[in-house]
C-alpha cells in the first residue's frame, strides 16, 4: 500500500472527541502518516459571543449540551500527536468569513508533500492553503452549519421537525459557486439534542479513512466532482423565543415517540404482485396484488421471496408468533391464485427472518436473517421446502441483517446492513468468487450512510441492462416505504448509486400504512405491507408489547 501522508489544521492539542476519534481511525492505518499539525494561533478562530438575545441558547449550551454530549467532550490528544511536526500560524479573516495564510506559512505546509490536510478549525481556509496538499484541504459539515460557520450543528432539523439530519465532507474550494462532497451521510433526527449531534458527529469520523481507500485505488474523480450550492439562507444561534418553540417541539415530539412505543405495533402480511418486479418502477401504476387471507391475530407473515421449483411457486417468509417472540422460516405455495400449504421449514432457538432463497448447481439455498447467531448462514434443502440444512456459515462474527445476494461481473456479492452498526442506515457489501468461498468485506464499508435508502428491501435486479436495488426507507416511519436505487458503480474497489423513485404503501388495502419487501420471481413479484395495529385491540399484540416493553425497562 501506498504512504498517505496528511496534516491537521486546528488551534492546538485540545480537541472534540469526535475530532479526536477521526484521528485515531486514521493513525491506526499503517500506511498513513501524520505529518504535520498547523496550529492557527490567531484570535479570529474564536467564536464570537453570544447576546442577551440569545441567553436562554448559552444557558442551554453551557448546562445541557457541554454536559450530555459525547461528541462536544473536549479530548487532549498531546501525546498521540506528539511525534508530528507543528507550525504556528496568524491568519486574517476578511468581511466575507474566508481565512487567508501567509504565503510564507503556506510555503511550509507545501514542503512537506501532504497528501491531504483535515480541517478541524473553527474557520474555513481560503486562497493557496486550499492547493497546498494533493488532494487538498477537508472539512465536515453538519446540518445546515455548512452554511454558515457560526449556526449551532444539528439543532435546527429538530427544531423543523425534519426527519433526516446530514453530514457532510468536502474538499474546499475557492469558488464561491460550487463545493466538492467527498462523502455524505443521512441519519434519522433524535429529539434528543445530545443524541443527534453524538450519532451524526461519530459517525462522520470514519469517513476521512474511507476516502483514504479512494487514494490508495486511484479514484481521483471523487476529488474533482463538482456541485453547486444553493441559495438557502442559514439560521444563526436561536433567539430565546426559539428556544421556547424548540423545547414545545421536543416536548410533542416525544408524546408522539411515546404512544407509538406503547400502543402501535406492526401487523405484517404477504401478497403476490401479478407483475414482474420492474413493473414497480412505474410508481403511479402499481400492479395488483393478492394477500395472503384470513391472517390470524396471533402473529404476523412478512419478508417473502420466492422461486419456482417443479414449474410451482413457493414463497419462503418470516412468521413471527406474538408469543414466541421471535421469527421462524416458513413456506407456502401460490396456485391458482390461491396459499395453501404453509407450515415452519427451519426453526432455530434464535431469531429468523429475510430468508433469501436462490436456485445454485441445481440446488435450493437459503440465507435467512441470523443476526443473534451472530453469523450469515447459508442453508440447503434437502427435501424442498420442507426439509433443509445447515449447510456452511458463510460470515462468521458479523451481525447481517437482510443479506442479499446478486452475481455480476463473474462476482457473488453480498449487500446487508450490520446489528452492531448502522443497522437502518449502512449499507456494507462482501464479496466472493462463489457462494461457499470466501467472503472479503469491501475497503470502503459502508459504501453508503442513508436512512432513507441503506438497508436492503429484496432482490436486486437487472432491467434494460441497469442494476436496481430496493432499499428501505427508515427516516418516517420504521420500514416505512421503499427507495429503489439504481446502482451506478459496482466493483472491489468502489460503488456507487442514486435513488430512482419511491414505492409507497398500498394505501388502499388494509395492511395500507408500511411496505418493506420487494422479492422477484418471474412474472410475479412478492411483496408485504404492514397494518399500524392499535395494540389494546389484540391481546397477542398487547402481551408481546408489554413483554418487549418489560425487557426494555429491565435491561
Amino acid at each position: 500500500m501506498k504512504e498517505i501522508r496528511f496534516g491537521i489544521l486546528c488551534t492546538g492539542f485540545s480537541l472534540q472527541a469526535w475530532q479526536a476519534e477521526t484521528i485515531k481511525k486514521l493513525l491506526a492505518k499503517s500506511n498513513l502518516k501524520l505529518e504535520l499539525l498547523i496550529f492557527d494561533v490567531s484570535q479570529n478562530a474564536t467564536p464570537p459571543n453570544t447576546n442577551s438575545s440569545q441567553l436562554f441558547w448559552k444557558i442551554y449550551q453551557r448546562f445541557y449540551i457541554k454536559r450530555k454530549s459525547k461528541a462536544f467532550k473536549i479530548v487532549n490528544l498531546s501525546s498521540t500527536l506528539k511525534n508530528a511536526t507543528t507550525i504556528s500560524c496568524k491568519t486574517e479573516v476578511d468581511e466575507n468569513g474566508n481565512q487567508h495564510f501567509n504565503p510564507s506559512d503556506i510555503k511550509k505546509v507545501k514542503d512537506h508533500q501532504l497528501d491531504f490536510i483535515l480541517n478541524f478549525n473553527y474557520q474555513k481556509p481560503n486562497g493557496d492553503i486550499l492547493d497546498a496538499a494533493k488532494f487538498g484541504v477537508w472539512t465536515f459539515d453538519f446540518g445546515q452549519s455548512s452554511l454558515c460557520n457560526y449556526s449551532p450543528p444539528c439543532f435546527w432539523e429538530i427544531y423543523h421537525q425534519n426527519l433526516v439530519t446530514g453530514a457532510f465532507l468536502k474538499k474546499l474550494s475557492n469558488d464561491a459557486g460550487s463545493e466538492i462532497i467527498l462523502k455524505q451521510g443521512f441519519l434519522k433526527t433524535e429529539v434528543a439534542y445530545a443524541k443527534n449531534i453524538d450519532n451524526i458527529h461519530f459517525e462522520a469520523s470514519r469517513w476521512p479513512l474511507l476516502l483514504c481507500a479512494d487514494i490508495e485505488n486511484d479514484h481521483d474523480e471523487i476529488f474533482r466532482n463538482v456541485t453547486p450550492i444553493s441559495g438557502e439562507n442559514a439560521q444563526l444561534k436561536p433567539s430565546n423565543a426559539q428556544m421556547i418553540k424548540f423545547f414545545l417541539t421536543q416536548f410533542k415530539l416525544y408524546l408522539k415517540k411515546g404512544y407509538k412505543t406503547l400502543f402501535i405495533t406492526d401487523y405484517w402480511n404477504i401478497g403476490v404482485a401479478m407483475a414482474p418486479i420492474q413493473a414497480f418502477l412505474d410508481t403511479d401504476n402499481l400492479p395488483e396484488v393478492k394477500w395472503f387471507p384470513k391472517l390470524p391475530k396471533n402473529k404476523f407473515i412478512a419478508d417473502p421471496f420466492g422461486i419456482f421449483y417443479n414449474d410451482e411457486l413457493h414463497i419462503i417468509y418470516e412468521d413471527f408468533l406474538f408469543h414466541e417472540r421471535i421469527g421462524k422460516t416458513a413456506a407456502l405455495q401460490f396456485e391458482n391464485n390461491q396459499f395453501k400449504d404453509n407450515g415452519i421449514v427451519i426453526d432455530e432457538p434464535f431469531h429468523m427472518s429475510y430468508p433469501f432463497v436462490f436456485e445454485q448447481e441445481g440446488a435450493v439455498y437459503c440465507i435467512p436473517e441470523t443476526y443473534q447467531a451472530n453469523q450469515v448462514r447459508l442453508y440447503k434443502a434437502l427435501e424442498f421446502p420442507k426439509k433443509w440444512k445447515l449447510e456452511k456459515v458463510l460470515i462468521d462474527n458479523y451481525a447481517g441483517i437482510d443479506n442479499t445476494l446478486f452475481f455480476h461481473d463473474g462476482l457473488w456479492w453480498m449487500f446487508s446492513t450490520d446489528k452492531n452498526d448502522g443497522v437502518h442506515y449502512n449499507l456494507k457489501l462482501h464479496f466472493a468468487d462463489n457462494v461457499f468461498g470466501n467472503w472479503q468485506p469491501h475497503p470502503k464499508n459502508p459504501v453508503k450512510t442513508d436512512i432513507r435508502c441503506a438497508r436492503p428491501a429484496g432482490n436486486i435486479f437487472v432491467h434494460n441492462g441497469e442494476i436496481f436495488r430496493p432499499s428501505m426507507d427508515y427516516s418516517e416511519k420504521v420500514e416505512g416505504r421503499i427507495v429503489i436505487n439504481k446502482i451506478l458503480k459496482l466493483s472491489k474497489t468502489d460503488f456507487k448509486e442514486e435513488k430512482f423513485c419511491i414505492v409507497n404503501p398500498y394505501t388502499d388495502t388494509f395492511f395500507s400504512d408500511k411496505i418493506h419487501t420487494l422479492s422477484q420471481v418471474g412474472q410475479f413479484t412478492i411483496i408485504d405491507g404492514a397494518k399500524e395495529l392499535f395494540v389494546p385491540g389484540n391481546i397477542h399484540a398487547l402481551k408481546y408489547k408489554l413483554v418487549s416493553l418489560l425487557g426494555k425497562l429491565t435491561k
